[in-house]
């Protein structure tokens, strides 16, 4: 069971990072479009493309010890991304 919902949660981050680092114009809508905001995007597209690697290695180690300490940990940096993506919003 869980290397079936890390499985999911893999490709989940591996198409976020995949957006955040080639489809910006769909971020570029809310947030204004130069180079730091390019760098922020492109920076945290990696970071969830990792993430989701990550994901799979630890989903196959299918120990729940594991898989909570990457879930935190994944729910930190999406934590991050998401208040300092806010913060450029305004």
């Amino acid at each position: 069971m869980i290397i079936i919902l890390l499985s999911i949660m893999a490709v989940v981050l591996v198409t976020m990072g995949v957006l955040l680092y080639t489809k910006q114009a769909i971020f570029f809508s809310l947030i204004i479009e130069n180079s730091q905001n390019r760098t922020f995007l492109r920076t945290f597209g990696i970071i969830f493309i990792i993430l989701g690697i990550l994901c799979l290695f630890v989903g196959f180690l299918n120990q729940l010890e594991w898989a909570i300490t990457f879930l935190c940990g994944m729910l930190i940096v999406s934590g991050i991304f998401s208040f300092l993506l806010s913060r450029k919003m305004r």
